[in-house]
């Protein structure tokens, strides 16, 4: 469906067409769409599992019109969004971004010219921020490339501890939405980049990016839970705070930030050397080869880790010994590796005839 307007149609009567057409309920082949009156929350469940929820033409056009459809009933306050199966979603499916699919998704089409597809997806995600209902990203598995350009427009997040979310591409072709400044500290946000390198839900929450980190078996009664807490407010409330909350960010500049991104960098990006030639490998070799071509020079000895490793340093012992404590609280580590050190005797006000001048004592070993 598009809005092409018909002869003599005047705009107030393209208005009602459009509203009309999106107070249809369609027959969905992608995603699961289920409403909850009673609750006031509608369960948007993105349903390509074999494809790891790969985002098709089709499958985008069926999300924004479920999310359209359920801005038109009043008796529905938030949305969750999810994914079937191991992952919220891969990102864009890269294998043709399905050809064959119904006409639904001819809106969504139109790449032609260098910028216009990051321009488009970017003022397509900007839907949802603008939606009058609060939005919840449920997490697990796997949120990467246009999966995180979704996640990063979803009003709250809740994720699974370890998940992951990033932007693998942007090693390669570029990146059509740089989210990164917007939901990250600035020194993380450069470091994702830089390396293209994923964060885990639980970082994710611990920056501040997500609400909550709740383990995977729990995931789907925290989140149904937390929705109906926040239905629980009077709809007209809600959208107001939700508003002026992102009123806030709009004066910062987050829109002509990210539509700057998507004209200016994308751009820049996609025309250098190195991403035209990997442009031309992409088109030509197998996917899976690619993407070890592209992102096996990232991993560690060309392993990926099957743990998170944390190097941290603490200082300041004397004033009451807390640094210890305070990194394992925050990182809750299943095994943890201590080296502990003398103290530095050149720091002023100590004693070095009391206290000993930079040399490590060890009492004898006694006992059997």
């Amino acid at each position: 469906m598009t809005d092409q307007v018909k002869e003599d149609e005047t705009l107030e009567e393209l208005q009602i067409r459009s509203a009309s057409w999106y107070r249809q309920k369609l027959k969905y082949t992608q995603i699961i769409y289920e409403t909850n009156e009673e609750t006031h929350v509608a369960n948007i469940t993105l349903n390509r599992p074999d494809k790891m929820n790969a985002m098709s033409h089709q499958l985008r056009a069926e999300l924004f019109h479920a999310l359209k459809h359920t801005e038109l009933n009043n008796e529905i306050n938030v949305i969750i969004i999810k994914g079937a199966g191991r992952c919220f979603t891969a990102g864009y499916d890269l294998s043709g971004m399905g050809s064959d699919e119904p006409d639904l998704g001819n809106q969504f089409v139109d790449t032609s010219g260098v910028t216009h597809w990051a321009r488009y997806v970017v003022q397509q995600w900007f839907q949802i921020w603008d939606l009058s209902k609060i939005v919840i990203a449920q997490i697990h598995g796997y949120a990467l490339a246009g999966g995180s350009e979704l996640a990063s427009m979803c009003d709250l997040l809740v994720t699974t501890p370890d998940c992951e979310i990033g932007y693998p591409p942007m090693r390669s072709m570029g990146v059509d939405m740089l989210w990164f400044p917007w939901s990250l500290p600035m020194r993380k946000a450069l470091e994702l980049a830089v390396t293209g390198d994923n964060i885990t839900g639980e970082e994710a929450y611990r920056l501040g990016m997500a609400n909550y980190c709740i383990d995977q078996d729990d995931i789907d009664e925290f989140t149904g839970a937390f929705a109906e807490r926040i239905g629980l407010m009077n709809w007209q409330m809600a959208t107001q705070y939700k508003r002026a909350t992102k009123k806030a960010y709009e004066i910062q500049g987050i829109k002509t930030a990210l539509d700057g991104q998507a004209q200016y960098a994308y751009h820049r990006v996609s025309e250098s050397d190195y991403a035209r030639d990997m442009s031309q490998k992409f088109r030509e070799m197998p996917l899976k080869e690619y993407l070890n071509l592209r992102d096996d020079p990232y991993k560690e000895n060309k392993k990926k880790l099957p743990f998170g490793l944390y190097i941290t340093n603490s200082v300041q012992e004397e004033v009451g010994l807390r640094g210890a404590q305070m990194i394992v609280e925050s990182i809750k580590p299943d095994v943890a590796i201590v080296t502990d050190v003398c103290h530095d005797t050149g720091t002023p006000m100590l004693d070095k005839i009391k206290q000993g001048d930079e040399i490590a004592f060890f009492p004898p070993m006694t006992g059997g």
